[in-house]
């Protein structure tokens, strides 16, 4: 297990440092350069499309805070970086946008996934192309940040200011069994507001590192449109570019149910996965994770344990069976009352490094919060 820190001037920066990363521990690095984004007015979500050259900003520019502010596009810094066949494509560009309530110029880190590279073809056409993550706006001058790889994954931890983090991951999951894909991508970012008042940690729209939200169609990916989230590929059931988004089916009937993850991230009942309006809560893919954090720390030692990030679909056609495609890598769930962010829990001689999904803070105001809700990751194996 590799790991790395460092202090980062700026987004481009800090771009550098993940690529280098990637690069030391086994990765391709096929491109370096300039690729130009658009952003769009258009308020309705999702309606970015994976063959276009629009960032995913537009597809969450139902919020105020995301409209493109008289930018109609940007030159960003494009690093794609290629393992076993995929390619992740990262961007990093600044744009005027809303964050904690105040109009001004942030960073934003962009992540789309395709199937292997093909020099001299636009980013927005490469084949299978499909857009996913999205960190930012971030503070103009980052931080710091962690760097984790085993050499099939790559966490990145961004910590903008201090104590206020956000998370992406890109690689391919442990599976269990055998099928085609198991790539992913995923990232930790709330969704901001114009407003001075930040929306609740547990609101579904959210974007939660390896989490479930409800910002997505189907529980197959559509080719044509883009939503931001945590996504994993199983080209399983029929699907032949089966990319899953992980939702917690809110929105959605039950034969529309989709990929599962921590959706115990999402603190409330109607927000847990399986759950339907009007329905009830399905508890088999959250009910450990429910149990984990809710009843950690223990009373009687203070021991707050470590929980597997799953990864799981319902089958088509839908008779209400799922199966377990496997886990994220290196990364677990916990509650972190008696952590503080970056603390390290030695178990062997594994060392763990924790962090919240945001903010540990418990009072909401104008900077989003996560309360106890946290992430470890495994820095030697």
């Amino acid at each position: 297990m590799a790991y790395s820190t460092g202090a980062s001037a700026d987004i481009n920066t800090l771009l550098t440092a993940i690529k280098n990363f990637a690069v030391a521990n086994g990765w391709t690095a096929s491109a370096t350069d300039t690729f130009t984004l658009a952003f769009s007015s258009i308020t309705n979500i999702g309606i970015t499309t994976h063959v276009s050259t629009s960032s995913l900003v537009s597809s969450l520019s139902s919020s105020d805070a995301y409209k493109n502010q008289s930018e109609t596009s940007v030159s960003s810094n494009r690093v794609v970086l290629t393992k076993n066949g995929v390619s992740y494509q990262l961007f990093a560009f600044n744009k005027k946008l809303y964050k904690n309530g105040v109009n001004g110029t942030y960073s934003c880190l962009e992540a789309w996934v395709c199937d292997s590279f093909a020099a001299g073809t636009a980013a927005n056409l490469q084949t299978n192309n499909r857009k996913y993550a999205l960190v930012g706006p971030l503070a103009t001058s980052i931080y710091g940040y962690h760097l984790f790889s085993n050499g099939d994954f790559i966490h990145v931890v961004i910590e903008e200011t201090t104590g206020r983090f956000r998370h992406l991951s890109f690689g391919f999951i442990n599976k269990y069994g055998s099928f085609t894909g198991g790539q992913y991508l995923t990232a930790g970012t709330p969704v901001e507001s114009f407003t001075t008042t930040a929306s609740a940690f547990n609101l579904t729209n959210q974007l939660v590192p390896f989490g479930a939200n409800s910002q997505g169609p189907t529980r197959a990916q559509a080719a044509s449109n883009a939503y931001a989230g945590t996504y994993v590929r199983a080209d399983i059931d029929g699907w032949s570019v089966g990319w899953r988004i992980l939702t917690n089916g809110t929105y959605y009937d039950s034969t529309q149910y989709d990929t599962y993850g921590c959706a115990v991230y999402s603190n409330v009942v109607t927000a847990r996965a399986g759950y339907v309006s009007g329905g009830a809560q399905v508890t088999l893919n959250s009910l450990g994770h429910d149990l984990g954090y809710h009843c950690s720390p223990q009373n009687f030692n203070g021991v707050a344990p470590m929980l597997p990030c799953y990864v799981g679909i319902n089958r088509s056609p839908y008779v209400g069976t799922w199966t377990l495609l496997g886990e994220f890598p290196d990364v677990r769930f916990l509650n972190i009352s008696n952590f503080s962010p970056g603390d390290e829990l030695t178990l062997g001689t594994d060392v763990w490094k924790i962090f919240p999904l945001w903010n540990k803070a418990y009072t909401l105001g104008s900077e989003p919060i996560s309360y106890d809700y946290g992430i470890a990751y495994r820095k030697v194996t």
